[in-house]
């Protein structure tokens, strides 16, 4: 039986938003370097992360606004347009060459550019609902990640690249990435947005947050997913942090981690549309492996031996974001998309600002160590969600 085919707004949003990904998570390894390179401090490092995530403490509302409105496609489009307008801006303030400006610059850049991003995401999202069928979510988000994991590879080739030539390079490549992204999400049709209707079925807020409070499914999953930001948000922080002050800040052995890593990823997000069986036991198992591979980096005695643990690390955590998201999806009807994928992004994604925090003040204030026992001791914690979550092994994966 041959798999249906993708639709043309599908591909074309999973078009922008990957070369959107390639400006994007070029930023959020050479931004922290930047910083960390001008001040040496672990915890500015992580309130420049924290900048980054603080517009998802308003995501919530921002969904439900979105529901309201009846062009998103325009949002959508402007939207990422503006975040080339935001780092060219930052690229002119390093022109002057003035520390403090472009510490300055970073911060604020980094806020908005996440501000709207997170616009384009939550608009993405529910154009993905549309765009994909019901028995297509599995492969669908296995494919999304599969691609992501790639793009994200080349980005930190690129970034790793870009640290060693000079930081100041990579802005107009990060510029072109968010331009041609938005050229390309121009040429989406979204079904409902031709229609001239806002919301399929339009509910109040209240309705909204009973909606997600009675579905037990979406409370276990939201709060599985608060834990793992609570304990990876950091995680790039912490890597550069790592390489920085224990491999000596080679550009190399970043390059060559964060290349391990997404190596796994993408074996992992490929692999992942071939899982059957019980979603619930397939991310309690994943989930277990997360804890010795953590607790494994403090005491490696070579950053070679970290290459493995970290294609471990992301080979497992992408399975788990496709199976994740299936369930999440699956669970969703199209109407309350925007809200509850909001609401997502405030509960359980906005404490990536928190792990950003906690992780920098860990390393700043006791020990590098330290940052990974935290890591793995949450992780611990996701474990113990799981187990009670039984509702989550009543959405069925692909036959």
């Amino acid at each position: 039986m041959f798999d249906k085919p993708y639709s043309r707004n599908f591909k074309l949003d999973v078009a922008a938003a990957n070369v959107d990904s390639i400006s994007a998570y070029m930023m959020l390894i050479l931004f922290p370097w930047i910083i960390l390179s001008i001040t040496n401090s672990s915890f500015l490092t992580g309130l420049e992360l924290a900048m980054s995530n603080l517009p998802l403490a308003f995501s919530f509302l921002l969904g439900y606004y979105l529901t309201r409105v009846k062009r998103r496609k325009t949002f959508y489009v402007l939207s990422i347009g503006s975040r080339a307008l935001i780092l060219l801006f930052i690229f002119m303030v390093f022109l002057t060459g003035n520390h403090l400006y472009e510490i300055v610059a970073l911060l604020i850049g980094y806020f908005l550019t996440s501000w709207t991003t997170d616009v384009s995401e939550e608009i993405g999202d529910y154009c993905i609902k549309e765009f994909l069928d019901e028995d297509q979510y599995q492969k669908g988000f296995s494919l999304i990640r599969f691609l992501s994991m790639i793009v994200i590879l080349i980005s930190y080739i690129l970034a790793g690249s870009f640290i060693a030539i000079g930081t100041d390079y990579a802005f107009p490549v990060l510029i072109s990435g968010f331009a041609i992204s938005a050229v390309i999400s121009a040429f989406i049709k979204p079904k409902s947005e031709t229609e001239g209707t806002p919301e399929d079925d339009p509910h109040s807020f209240r309705e909204g947050l009973l909606f997600i409070w009675k579905n037990k499914a979406l409370r276990y999953l939201m709060t599985y997913s608060l834990l793992v930001s609570l304990a990876f948000g950091g995680t790039i922080m912490v890597t550069e942090v790592l390489v920085k002050f224990r491999y000596g800040g080679s550009p190399l052995i970043l390059t060559v981690l964060l290349v391990g890593a997404m190596v796994g990823g993408v074996f992992g997000s490929k692999f992942a549309d071939r899982i059957k069986g019980n979603p619930r036991k397939i991310i309690g198992l994943l989930t277990l492996t997360y804890v010795p591979i953590v607790l494994f980096i403090p005491f490696s005695p070579s950053y070679i031996y970290l290459i493995p643990d970290f294609f471990l690390l992301m080979f497992a955590s992408q399975i788990e974001g496709v199976i994740h998201s299936t369930v999440f999806y699956k669970a969703i009807p199209k109407n309350y998309m925007l809200q509850v994928g909001g609401a997502h992004k405030t509960i359980a994604l906005f404490p990536a600002v928190l792990s950003s925090l906690i992780l920098g003040a860990a390393i700043q204030f006791i020990s590098l160590d330290w940052a990974f026992y935290l890591m793995a001791i949450i992780s611990a914690a996701m474990l113990l969600v799981i187990w009670i979550a039984r509702e989550i092994g009543d959405f069925k994966l692909q036959d």
